[in-house]
């Protein structure tokens, strides 16, 4: 694949993805210094200062389904940030069919872990997932009260390790192949 080629697949990839906006795969994402966060707060983001740095709050509030609505003017991280399904894209080492299987199954294994998040009685809308699975899993569940709750709650465990894993190994950056 030539660069041009690898440019519209790696977009094909992120537009049925999402991860990486939609609180699954991050929390916060810090504003660099080109980044002008009084505009993106115009434009609708949620941005928080804390200890005089600035912080983009996860999800994300310019995602549309699986798309920036905010795309030209997004914060420099969004712009340099690439997966491991891309890095390797872009290595030859898998296919565009070989990362939107990827991608698929991951969405799954997502949806599940929310499923599983609401049927413990989360509510709570907006937030990125391992926080609803912290705050989830620090309820404590009486078996005496609620049996059920502790079989969904068994399962929601051994899911989000299942989606931990799959995100480490599959989305996110090893430490030495970030781009900053």
């Amino acid at each position: 694949m030539n660069a041009e080629e690898v440019a519209a697949a790696a977009s094909r990839l992120c537009t049925a993805c999402g991860l990486c906006c939609d609180g699954s795969l991050f929390q916060i994402v810090r504003m660099q210094p080109g980044d002008a966060p009084t505009v993106l707060m115009k434009l609708g983001m949620r941005i928080r200062c804390k200890d005089g740095e600035f912080l983009m709050e996860q999800p994300c509030a310019a995602l549309r389904g699986k798309c920036c609505s905010i795309y030209e003017q997004r914060p420099e991280r969004c712009r340099k940030f690439a997966c491991q399904q891309l890095m390797r894209l872009e290595q030859a080492a898998i296919t565009e069919g070989d990362a939107l299987v990827m991608i698929a199954s991951t969405r799954v294994l997502v949806d599940r872990v929310r499923g599983l998040i609401a049927q413990s009685g989360y509510r709570e809308d907006g937030q990125p997932l391992e926080e609803q699975y912290d705050r989830v899993t620090a309820m404590r569940v009486d078996l005496s009260l609620e049996p059920e709750l502790v079989v969904v709650r068994e399962e929601l465990e051994a899911a989000m390790r299942e989606l931990k894993l799959r995100l480490a190994r599959e989305f996110l950056p090893p430490p030495g192949m970030r781009r900053e």
